[in-house]
């Protein structure tokens, strides 16, 4: 009787063990996944910050980021897309797919902001085809002068989260050299034309690539020219 009640008790012990450590088990996991869910969280609320403090200069002329809901509005209605372009290597842009209106910034001979307005309902139709497929991310160039490093970075992360559907063909973004490579070998110019996209010209290189997509628009490959330096 006695021997009987030994092994019970110590089946019983080896049943609270194993419960005790699958909930410490759960327990960790429950806090790495916390702890994962609330950097996201926080990433994107940094970014949303940064994208306030980009459209904050816009506002008195009617263009207002929502940073709750993550988009432009003009005089009430959503943007679909914004564009501030000084010369082919300074702009901002923000396409998207939903929308009702596209705008523009207005600037002087000197380059002053001095209102934002918006496209024709022809040009709006126009532009509807190349923004099939874009995705509300804001695109700022690098080189307009004024803004944080803060919002570079935000740039280049954006930039590099954008490359990542190339990945799979062999072509990356470098963030610290700003610059595309193809298995490794600097890129001097890279275009994706249904997304009306470049990247470059640089003359450092003369690899040149260009996406290949199919009739649905879905990326099926790359073209590269390797050239010759």
């Amino acid at each position: 009787m006695a021997k009987n009640t030994r092994k019970h008790s110590e089946a019983v012990r080896k049943k609270v063990l194993t419960a005790a450590v699958i909930c410490a088990v759960l327990l960790i996991l429950a806090a790495i996944i916390g702890t994962g869910l609330l950097r996201s969280a926080q990433k994107e609320q940094r970014k949303r910050e940064e994208k306030a403090g980009v459209f904050e200069p816009y506002q008195p002329y009617g263009l207002v980021y929502d940073k709750k809901e993550d988009r432009l509005y003009f005089n009430g209605e959503q943007v679909r897309y914004f564009e501030d372009i000084t010369d082919t290597d300074r702009y901002i842009k923000w396409p998207n797919k939903a929308g009702a209106v596209d705008v523009y910034a207005e600037r002087d001979t000197i380059g002053a902001l001095i209102g934002v307005s918006s496209f024709s309902q022809q040009e709006y139709a126009d532009r509807t085809p190349s923004l099939k497929d874009a995705a509300g991310e804001l695109e700022i160039s690098i080189s307009i002068d004024g803004y944080t490093d803060d919002v570079e970075e935000m740039v280049k992360e954006r930039i590099e989260d954008a490359y990542e559907v190339y990945g799979q063909y062999g072509l990356t973004y470098d963030a610290d050299s700003d610059r595309l490579y193809y298995h490794g070998e600097l890129v001097g110019y890279f275009e994706d034309t249904s997304l009306k996209h470049y990247f470059g010209p640089f003359e450092d290189s003369m690899v040149k690539i260009y996406a290949v997509r199919d009739k649905q628009g879905n990326l099926t490959g790359l073209d590269v020219d390797e050239g010759t330096k």
